[in-house]
């Protein structure tokens, strides 16, 4: 089948360091195209996922075509967005297709926390199909694991419609083969006369976030979480933690009687109770310093507990991710590099591979 683009990445890296977002008018390689149309056709229906499913569209979870193809994604992200692609983690690939009676003006959204970069391949586009971006409004990251929660923490005068409507609105009349990329969790955006329309978004960050588990090296990390967690304190100390690709959330909760309890929230789990020096540990890691680093500047004075068990013990619960250091050491540059925005800094600014 062959390369995924038909375009070079580098011609629009200033474009989306401007703008925020880039419309690439047939940038998917014919033949992949074809590939891409007819996997849609056959295997649309099969692979729906009910727990995604909307009342204006249905949504389906994507297999790449070829291996190859996974890294020809982060190499091409990458280089549009001023990033390090062993840095690039895929958060979702879902392929959507809105139902034929698709309300033609929503209301807009913000994708989740994990979608830094949303990228669009437009496989069926009817002519008034038109993806809408406001590229300039309230441009902070949606903190929140989806769209509804997002819009549940409004009340009246806080929703983002009366703002909305004064914004500057880019149109994007994409065409099948056509790609988009823009600031997925940041960018209010929408698609009005949706129906009918079936894109693929593959959706990706730099900062090791994965709630939903759908990249394809999420086993190889938790293996090689698991083989530091076992090796010996010296190889341990020189490891590099990073929050964990599930974790949610991080959270002080107040009962009734206000006692405090410091917890984590894996994705579609309970919560998990942390002590403070275990807390400090997740506020010090930043996906650059080793456990030795960390170490040195965590106030262990009330711990009863050697300081390389709190790691072994938070890696055991899937709180945090281990990296040798030869791997994360002078990889990744932090999120959206050169194109970061005010607001949208993300949780963990982490090297991965």
């Amino acid at each position: 089948m062959g390369k995924m683009f038909d375009f070079d990445a580098e011609t629009y890296a200033d474009g989306f360091a401007n703008n925020g977002y880039v419309h690439i008018a047939e940038g998917l390689a014919a033949h992949f195209y074809m590939g891409l149309k007819d996997y849609v056709d056959q295997f649309f229906a099969s692979n729906q996922m009910k727990d995604f499913a909307r009342g204006n569209k249905q949504q389906a979870l994507y297999e790449f075509l070829e291996p190859a193809h996974y890294d020809e994604l982060r190499e091409a992200v990458a280089t549009i967005c001023g990033v390090d692609a062993k840095s690039l983690v895929l958060a979702e690939r879902h392929i959507k297709a809105y139902e034929p009676d698709a309300n033609p003006y929503p209301l807009a959204h913000k994708d989740r926390f994990g979608s830094e970069i949303s990228v669009g391949f437009s496989i069926h586009v009817p002519e008034r199909s038109t993806l809408v971006l406001y590229p300039e409004h309230d441009v902070v990251a949606n903190p929140f694991n989806s769209t509804a929660e997002l819009r549940s923490s409004f009340c009246a005068h806080t929703a983002p419609e009366a703002g909305l409507k004064s914004a500057r609105r880019v149109e994007i009349h994409d065409k099948p083969r056509d790609v988009m990329m823009f600031k997925g969790h940041a960018m209010w955006h929408l698609r009005e006369y949706a129906a009918g329309t079936t894109v693929l978004y593959l959706k990706l960050n730099t900062y090791n976030c994965d709630t939903l588990g759908e990249d394809a090296h999420d086993a190889d990390a938790w293996q090689r979480t698991l083989d530091l967690l076992h090796s010996s304190d010296s190889t341990l100390f020189a490891s590099i933690p990073m929050i964990a690709r599930k974790v949610d959330y991080v959270h002080r909760r107040y009962n009734r009687d206000w006692r405090e309890i410091l917890g984590v929230v894996i994705f579609g789990g309970p919560h998990l109770t942390i002590n403070e020096t275990e807390f400090a540990v997740l506020q010090a890691t930043d996906g650059q310093r080793t456990v030795a680093d960390i170490a040195k500047h965590i106030d262990r004075t009330d711990s009863r507990v050697a300081f390389e068990e709190t790691i072994r013990c938070l890696a055991e619960r899937g709180i945090i991710d281990l990296l040798p250091h030869r791997v994360a050491s002078g990889e990744g540059c932090g999120a959206m590099g050169r194109t970061q925005s005010e607001g949208q800094e993300p949780m963990v600014k982490a090297a991965v591979v």
